[in-house]
């Protein structure tokens, strides 16, 4: 038996010898996988106003024709600035609901959006569109 092992042995080897020779590459093919898109997505900075100061009303400079305006937040120097409230003559409405906005897509990479707000001019309420800083 051992001679045996020995003569399928060097059968082995000289087929696997002649083989080598007439071998051809095999190459497989790797499957096409598909990648997610690369999203790159903007930071966009909401510089919205802080929570309004607790404000206390003076009494009114006389016994009529005074309205109480209520303090508000302006930007201004690229910050928010509290303007306290005060009393003016004649009547005022009160302050509006604030619009509704949507920024557009950001000019520049990391470009801050300052949403719009309301602030009192001459004896009302003017709308201040939000921008792009």
């Amino acid at each position: 038996m051992n001679t045996l092992w020995k003569v399928a042995s060097l059968s082995a080897l000289a087929t696997i010898a002649a083989c080598g020779t007439h071998t051809k590459e095999v190459v497989r093919e790797q499957p096409i996988v598909q990648q997610q898109p690369v999203v790159e997505r903007e930071r966009v900075v909401v510089m919205t106003p802080p929570a309004a100061p607790t404000e206390t009303i003076p009494p009114a400079p006389s016994p009529s024709g005074y309205t109480w305006v209520s303090g508000f937040y302006e930007f201004r120097d690229s910050r928010w600035v509290w303007v306290p409230g005060k009393w003016v003559v004649g009547s005022v409405r009160p302050v509006p609901q604030a619009n509704s906005e949507s920024p557009p897509p950001a000019p520049f990479a990391g470009a801050r959006w300052v949403p719009g707000y309301w602030s009192f001019a001459g004896n009302d309420w003017v709308w201040v569109s939000g921008r792009w800083l």
